[in-house]
């Protein structure tokens, strides 16, 4: 198994190797390289455009696998991805999620 230097994970867009999945999945500190910034803001404009058609789009304005077919209005798009992330990135036996003002 191949070690990596201590300290946080920077995430490079198609650049994340083994160790640092392995880094992450132990907990460790997880920063974004600013080459993300970029595609990051095209995949919002992608989204927002989806979002102004107001056709269903499983897992952007749907909920998820027995819930796909139920509609989650504009209103209700910034809670449903904060609960996105919140459960995809904590363990079940984790304590409270952070308020949103910690980043």
């Amino acid at each position: 198994m191949t070690g990596r230097a201590a300290g946080p994970v920077t995430l490079r867009p198609a650049r994340v190797p083994l160790a640092d999945w392995r880094a992450i999945y132990q907990g460790g500190e997880v920063r974004l390289d600013p080459a993300c910034a970029t595609v990051i803001g095209e995949s919002a404009r992608v989204v927002e455009a989806i979002v102004a058609m107001g056709e269903p789009v499983y897992g952007i304005n749907t909920g998820f696998g027995k819930l796909a077919s139920t509609h989650i209005s504009p209103t209700d798009l910034a809670q449903l991805q904060r609960n996105i992330v919140l459960v995809r990135t904590r363990p079940a036996s984790a304590s409270p999620a952070p308020s949103p003002s910690c980043g």
